[in-house]
């Protein structure tokens, strides 16, 4: 990074502590977080989240941002790989990453990177051959806390402040991500405190969500509105937590003056349309809308600020090759974030953005390695206009946004050119699609612990 005068007392501290002092390209930070929408982080419309808003203050964020995936893994590659899930042949969880897909962190690699990634579920393990191109993949979550195969985000953050304060004499690239979030909604305390003294059973945990949705052989359960209610407390709870346990890290990025890029991969239906806290098979705006923010390194001198230019997950590869100086590999589906952060208000990046469900795992068995469209839902957004296709519900949605954020009034009858217009659109995205990598046996057994197997 540039160095700056008279800073010889903050160098000094940056050398004692590991962080080598150089000119050149700035430290890469990349933080993910499972399952958070939008709307309830308060720089994007929800409640006060200290850390993710701190965050928010200092670079861009980006208020149309949309997941090309309502699904961990194939929303992931879509931001490592530059491309969407249909050509970066990853359909949904437990497939593995084929090795023809262009892959970020081999990338930056290649740029002279020092590379490593913290996760914390095994939806995203090494193994699926997302640890290509890292030097280091911590995935070390073979344990039981709460309910899942998965780590609490504090101790996802302090392994990779760990690796972060080692010696590095190349800039690093660091992706770290939180699964706090996602369901069973148990947030520590003090995080799991209830506003409007709650009393009944909706603990947030597996067992309970489990009959709220009647899988597993459950019996289902009766939701009543204050069990509702307790439920989004917990995951508003757990996303309160996940932005205390990043303090840390951030506090560590500011001081490396990396440039960070923040995304959820996707985000979690709290009963909207019927759909009771899940994610992965529609997409409306509770699944897909989710903040994104990209703060520049304090040397850029650039100023904070908001862009309504309609993001995507697969946006995220080109920004960091742009930052990092390195070559953008010709074909990808994403555009370069970094002009709108320059420049808040400037350009557009795409006229459609685009997204697609996963398919029912009875489907996954049925289809092996395809990608029939038939059985996934497809979204495309050219704001104010969205298109929402569900080819086996037999379903064709058109919503206004701006007159109608909560996707209420399906005014599709009333605009058949705009159907017309985005259904070509669907249409041509569609094509170009590759085999899916294979599913990996002893992962899809791993995720089943999840609670996404049936």
């Amino acid at each position: 990074m540039p160095r700056r005068p008279a800073r010889l007392p903050l160098l000094l501290a940056a050398l004692l502590a590991g962080c080598t002092a150089r000119s050149g390209p700035p430290d890469l930070l990349l933080l993910t977080v499972d399952t958070l929408r939008a709307d309830h982080v308060g720089a994007f419309g929800g409640p006060a989240t200290p850390g993710f808003d701190d965050l928010a203050a200092e670079g861009v964020a980006f208020e149309r941002a949309t997941a090309v995936s309502n699904n961990t893994l194939p929303d992931h590659v879509a931001m490592l790989s530059g491309r969407y899930p249909a050509r970066a042949g990853v359909p949904r969880n437990g497939h593995r990453l084929p090795d023809d897909t262009p892959w970020g962190p081999a990338l930056l690699a290649a740029a002279g990177y020092e590379t490593a990634a913290f996760v914390s579920a095994s939806a995203l393990a090494g193994k699926l051959g997302l640890d290509r191109g890292f030097a280091h993949y911590d995935d070390d979550f073979d344990v039981r806390e709460v309910d899942q195969r998965q780590r609490r985000g504090e101790t996802t953050v302090a392994a990779a402040l760990a690796w972060l304060r080692r010696p590095h004499d190349r800039p690093v690239f660091a992706w770290v991500h939180l699964f706090d979030p996602h369901y069973p909604y148990t947030p520590p305390a003090p995080y799991d405190r209830s506003a409007f003294g709650y009393r009944g059973p909706a603990d947030g945990s597996m067992a309970f969500l489990l009959g709220v949705w009647g899988r597993m052989g459950r019996p289902r359960i009766s939701l009543s509105d204050a069990d509702a209610r307790r439920l989004v407390e917990l995951y508003d709870g757990e996303i309160a937590y996940a932005g205390h346990a990043l303090g840390p890290l951030l506090a560590e990025a500011r001081r490396r003056d990396a440039l960070v890029v923040f995304m959820a991969d996707h985000g979690e239906s709290l009963t909207e349309h019927g759909y009771l806290f899940d994610h992965g098979e529609y997409l409306y705006q509770p699944s897909v809308h989710v903040p994104l923010v990209v703060r520049p390194p304090a040397a850029w001198k650039l100023a904070p600020g908001r862009s309504r230019a309609p993001a995507q997950s697969v946006d995220v590869l080109p920004t960091l090759l742009s930052a990092a100086g390195a070559p953008v590999p010709d074909g990808l589906d994403g555009r370069d974030l970094l002009p709108l952060v320059r420049e808040a208000g400037a350009g557009e990046l795409r006229p459609v953005a685009f997204a697609e469900s996963c398919r029912p795992w009875r489907v996954e068995k049925a289809h092996p390695g395809e990608y029939p469209n038939l059985y996934k839902a497809q979204a495309a957004l050219r704001w104010p206009w969205k298109l929402i296709l569900t080819p086996y519900r037999r379903r064709v949605e058109l919503y206004d946004l701006d007159a109608d954020p909560g996707e209420l009034h399906d005014v599709a009858a009333d605009h058949p050119e705009v159907v017309r217009e985005l259904r070509a659109a669907l249409s041509d995205w569609r094509r170009g699609t590759v085999p899916a990598g294979a599913a990996d046996p002893d992962n899809m057994e791993a995720i089943r612990a999840l609670g996404y197997v049936e």
